[in-house]
């Protein structure tokens, strides 16, 4: 038997967007130093191709992660955009 009579408004729950989390202030933080980081590196006389390399071995290595943290769907998710990435080079 149901609690909501007839003609009653029915209950919507708001869940946001489905499937997304909001960001958190680790993830935010992470963007944000990056250009930072490799300004410092870059300016500390490393070579800009080096700080590249550097910054996007991390990233890779920081997105890996976060896929894996998501489950399945979001690991083939990643896996497909880094494919998409490398086969338009």
């Amino acid at each position: 038997m149901s609690s909501i009579g007839k003609g009653a408004p029915v209950p919507v729950l708001d869940r946001g967007r489905p499937g997304r989390a909001p960001v958190s202030a680790a993830q935010a933080f992470g963007i944000s130093v990056f250009p930072l980081l490799g300004t410092r590196l870059s300016v500390s006389g490393m070579p800009v191709p080096d700080v590249f390399v550097l910054l996007g071995g991390c990233g890779a290595i920081g997105a890996a992660v976060y896929a894996v943290g998501g489950g399945g769907r979001w690991l083939l998710e990643a896996l497909a955009a880094a494919l998409n990435v490398v086969a338009h080079r």
